[in-house]
């Protein structure tokens, strides 16, 4: 129980006893402890910096903020699409970052240590380390005990071992949040959903960028005909995309940064920005003592979310799973169900929807068109260049499209628009509930609005059948009939 005192073998106290004990204070430790606490267990957090993790620090919440600004910038520099006068200037960017950090300020009250203390939560800082698959010791603390521990310590940018790097000097998602003066230019290290959104947001913001990605192509997850189509938006934004770009060094020259290429050239800029993915954080937390398997750097997890150690269960980007906050939640969700009751329940991904927060918005569920293709598949196709509600609001620009297979069951699904993260919903829960294509075109959507693009997709798949045996015979009927 909470506050019993004992000593242990090596003359350490015996701080406290739980039920459940999450290790890291970000979504999936947050949902699993307040979760708990809601089910009658008594559950503690153990964070060693502040709670709500990267999304609330260094990902979702403060990216968004300057993404909205930099969406309102190019907004007010291109009004003339609207019929109104553009007001093209350079923006302050320190404005621009202190009405960031106030917006992240306003949301960190969902976080907030003491409001997870009024539910019943313990709310521990500092540092810990397994000294046993059932004791955890936290720096500062002393020692915790629990019967169920939930791993959820997230992850870290990976930086790739580039010789000069480091002397150079570079950004981070973690560190450029920090920032008050704006770089004239900058070299974006990579070409996902990291590079691509704040390669726009700086772009729109005033600086020269330049995106250097060593695949053959921008956001590798992604359809080839929207990796594409992305990557001619950027450029149009005055965005350089230099794809195939192997890195071999960075240097500096004359107080810039000069990026060598192999084969391209080097890149000349004031300030790097690295965006070359993430790794599971696990330093430090010496998971060996707890008997807790890693594979490739990542918590290994079993369907049900526990590790190789029966007291130990994992969740969210700690697992090398989809690094998204969503499903941070959900995985935290399952692991607390499976912890706490006898009948397990497993984690599945076929369903998680993903959003790069570009403007247009990439949205997408399911299967890639070439695996939905793969598999008998058929792809149906809206341009949002002819819907109304895009056009009357200058934002003309994407499409959607679905796969679906015979009988119009979603395979899967890619919006890109303006508002893509919000479109792409009905294509998710039609998946996820097993309702087809002809259901979603069979739905009144209201007029006019961009989600009619999903209705008109969908509504591509009830023509198509009028081709089909039965579709034909219907149409001789309809003909006999008049």
């Amino acid at each position: 129980m909470r506050g019993e005192l004992a000593m242990s073998t090596t003359n350490r106290i015996m701080t406290d006893t739980y039920d459940l004990v999450a290790l890291g204070g970000g979504t999936g430790g947050l949902v699993s402890a307040a979760g708990a606490t809601y089910m009658g267990l008594d559950a503690a957090i153990v964070e060693k910096a502040a709670l709500g993790g990267d999304c609330l620090w260094t990902g979702c919440v403060p990216s968004k903020a300057l993404i909205a600004s930099a969406r309102l910038a190019r907004r007010m520099n291109g009004a003339e699409s609207l019929g109104l006068r553009p007001a093209a200037q350079r923006h302050e960017f320190r404005a621009v970052m202190e009405r960031m950090r106030a917006a992240r300020g306003t949301v960190a009250h969902h976080d907030d240590p003491e409001r997870f203390r009024k539910m019943g939560v313990a709310v521990h800082f500092g540092s810990a380390r397994f000294v046993d698959p059932a004791t955890v010791e936290v720096e500062g603390v002393g020692l915790i005990r629990s019967r169920r521990f939930v791993l959820a310590t997230g992850a870290v940018p990976a930086i790739p071992p580039i010789p000069g790097l480091a002397k150079s000097g570079y950004w981070t998602y973690e560190t450029v949040f920090d920032q008050d003066e704006m770089p004239e230019s900058i070299a974006i290290l990579g070409g996902g959903p990291i590079g691509t959104e704040f390669a726009q947001v700086f772009a729109r913001l005033g600086s020269r960028v330049t995106i250097l990605e060593m695949a053959p192509a921008i956001l590798t997850n992604e359809d080839p005909d929207v990796a594409a189509f992305m990557q001619s938006l950027l450029e149009e934004e005055g965005i350089e995309v230099r794809t195939e770009a192997a890195i071999v060094g960075v240097r500096n020259e004359g107080g810039r940064k000069s990026v060598e290429t192999r084969g391209g050239g080097a890149v000349s800029v004031e300030q790097v920005f690295v965006a070359t993915g993430r790794r599971p954080l696990t330093e430090g937390l010496n998971l060996g003592a707890a008997g807790v398997r890693t594979t490739r750097g990542a918590v290994a997890v079993d369907a049900h979310l526990r590790t190789s150690a029966a007291s130990v269960w994992a969740v969210g980007d700690v697992t090398g799973a989809m690094q998204f906050t969503h499903v941070a939640d959900q995985m935290a969700k399952v692991a607390l169900r499976n912890a706490i009751l006898p009948v397990k329940a497993k984690i599945r991904y076929d369903n998680v929807p993903r959003v790069t927060f570009t403007d247009p918005e990439v949205a997408h569920v399911g299967m890639s068109e070439e695996e939905a293709t793969a598999r008998g598949g058929t792809v149906y196709r809206y341009e949002l260049g002819d819907l109304d509600r895009a056009i009357v609001d200058a934002a003309a620009v994407g499409f959607v499209k679905v796969s679906a297979d015979r009988k119009g069951r979603i395979m899967g699904a890619t919006v890109v628009a303006h508002g893509g993260g919000d479109l792409i919903v009905p294509f998710v829960l039609a998946k996820q509930h097993g309702l087809t294509l002809n259901a979603v075109a069979n739905t009144i959507f209201p007029y006019p609005t961009m989600a009619e693009g999903v209705k008109r997709a969908s509504a591509e798949f009830l023509r198509s059948r009028l081709d089909t045996p039965a579709g034909r015979t219907l149409k001789r009927v309809i003909q006999w009939l008049k």
